[in-house]
């Protein structure tokens, strides 16, 4: 069968029911969209490889190092007192570390950078899951193939714009190109997801900016059916995850020490929903698991659990002890900052309560609600890709 040319529009962030603000969008057809747990470091290889985090392994963008020392080694000998202790020296330190000697060392989306909240003398045992970025060649390995790698090996004509920086994701920044010289269009909206962050999805300012998307999605669609005719094209527009408006902030560093226990002494990671512990023996295993469990928000994954939401079970990855909240709670002072002016955050388990992730297409879609797999499965469908992948896909066509 004769391939079709597929525009494809990516916004990060996009609630299903924010559709209700997007009338073009709302025009066509639509599915939920089901999200993993983590954050968009774990969405997008899996939206772009067709397989879930435990075949793609890319879990979180600070992970434990597999090596007994890891890049920031140097900087874990300095004392683990004032200053060396504050957050916003430790965050100038690190910056300034990684960008004149580990700059090179990596290529990925979010790569080596700012560190805080983490005592330096554990820097040494931290390292970042993602070396690559989205559409290099071998972003996860031999085996596991993009869709950026299947579009170049075959020869097909493309363009993708706005997936890199200096105007990463803004919605006027992205360049436009004719329909007409290309197989697969590709634009990369980020600015959906920052906009959610700062001042929440369905605020004044995030409607506005849905809008805009909605608009500028309706002007590359009627493009696309210009030259190519009501049913000459495949269209999908898709997120990743979604938005939850922030009503509860556990600052985990006090909560531990009002149970009498410095968590500064122990090696963990905290982002905004998750906190990862690599306790150091059975008895303080057991302290961070009666701590943890006074807080009703916070959820234990368990063995059956990594099945079941596809994660890796690598220690190195997840922790010995593996936590997520509940959909509208945070931590604040994790590895990335401190969350304190964050009104909405996304990362929760796929089933929370408004979590899901928005997928359209002017194709019927078969699914009554979309995986992140499915959307590079049905890519590649749409452009007539044979791919014989040596790893199971995870996700299967939807469109027909």
């Amino acid at each position: 069968m004769k391939k079709k040319p597929v525009l494809s529009i990516f916004a990060d962030g996009v609630r299903f029911d924010s559709i209700q603000y997007m009338p073009f969008a709302n025009s066509l057809n639509s599915a939920p969209l089901e999200t993993v747990l983590g954050y968009s470091i774990t969405c997008h290889p899996s939206m772009y490889t067709g397989v879930y985090p435990d075949k793609h392994k890319v879990a979180f963008h600070w992970v434990k190092g597999k090596k007994k020392n890891g890049p920031y080694t140097f900087l874990s000998y300095f004392p683990d007192f004032f200053p060396f202790s504050n957050s916003y020296v430790q965050a100038l330190a690190s910056h300034f570390y990684s960008k004149l000697f580990l700059k090179k060392k990596a290529s990925p989306f979010m790569g080596y950078g700012k560190i805080l909240n983490l005592p330096m003398k554990f820097w040494n045992q931290i390292d970042i899951n993602e070396f690559r970025y989205w559409d290099e060649d071998n972003y996860i390995d031999e085996d596991i193939k993009t869709i950026f790698e299947l579009v170049r090996k075959h020869k097909y004509k493309h363009h993708i714009s706005n997936m890199h920086k200096p105007n990463l994701g803004k919605l006027d920044a992205v360049k436009v190109v004719s329909p007409k010289e290309y197989d697969w269009v590709y634009y990369f909206i980020g600015e959906t997801d920052h906009i959610s962050h700062v001042y929440t999805q369905h605020s004044n300012e995030g409607i506005e900016l849905l809008k805009r998307t909605d608009n500028f999605i309706k002007e590359r669609y009627q493009e696309f059916e210009k030259v190519y005719g009501k049913d000459g094209f495949d269209f999908i527009f898709w997120s990743d995850h979604c938005h939850i408006n922030i009503e509860k902030h556990i600052d985990l560093y006090d909560f531990f020490s009002s149970n009498e226990m410095n968590l500064k002494n122990s090696f963990h990671l905290v982002d905004s929903t998750t906190a990862r512990f690599w306790p150091k023996n059975k008895k303080e295993r057991e302290i961070i698991i009666q701590i943890m469990e006074k807080i009703p928000e916070a959820t234990l994954v368990k063995k059956e659990d990594y099945k079941d939401l596809h994660i890796a079970n690598d220690s190195n990855l997840y922790g010995d002890l593996f936590y997520y909240l509940d959909g509208g709670v945070i931590f604040i002072y994790t590895i990335h900052g401190f969350g304190k002016t964050t009104k909405s955050m996304h990362g929760y388990h796929p089933t929370a309560e408004g979590n899901d992730g928005i997928f359209v297409s002017n194709k019927k879609i078969n699914a009554p609600k979309v995986t992140l797999p499915d959307v590079f499965v049905s890519t590649i469908n749409s452009l007539r890709i044979d791919y014989k992948s040596n790893v199971s896909l995870d996700g299967k066509n939807i469109l027909s």
